[in-house]
């Protein structure tokens, strides 16, 4: 019994692509933080599948990819890893994630909070590089959605 068609490249949902599951994590994560559905996300679901969505949105680019450079100009226009000392001092990206992650895991939050700060993640975790602890959230989040979408 196959669960996709042969020719569907050995996805599990047949072709998907990235395109396709950005749209899908995108529909969840609005239904889901609304909640009026049968899936109700809440603040670490929320933003376990904001992580996800907003690795998929960068690696579908075309329109998927503008969250991801909203957030970057934003970051470059705060001085964030320029080395300069902007608004406040020299704030490294690295400086950002561990902001990030203390929000995240001590703040009281929302759903919709919470899927923001997902998304932001999604974002400002692959900007520290590849050798910081910050990639394996990424890489982790890239690997589940290969497996998904083929």
């Amino acid at each position: 019994m196959y669960l996709a068609a042969p020719s569907a490249g050995g996805a599990v949902f047949g072709a998907v692509g990235a395109g396709g599951i950005s749209l899908v994590l995108a529909a969840l994560l609005v239904l889901g933080v609304k909640g009026k559905g049968k899936v109700k996300l809440k603040d670490n679901p929320a933003v376990i599948f904001a992580f996800l969505a907003g690795t998929a949105f960068s690696a579908a680019g075309k329109i998927w990819a503008n969250p991801e450079r909203l957030i970057s100009q934003g970051l470059t226009g705060l001085g964030v890893g320029t080395g300069s000392g902007g608004a406040f001092g020299d704030v490294g990206v690295g400086a950002v994630c561990l902001l990030l992650v203390v929000i995240i895991l001590c703040a009281p939050l929302s759903p919709g909070l919470s899927a923001s700060l997902g998304l932001i993640s999604a974002v400002v975790f692959p900007l520290a590089g590849d050798s910081t602890i910050w990639a394996a959230p990424v890489e982790l989040a890239m690997a589940i959605l290969a497996m998904v979408a083929a």
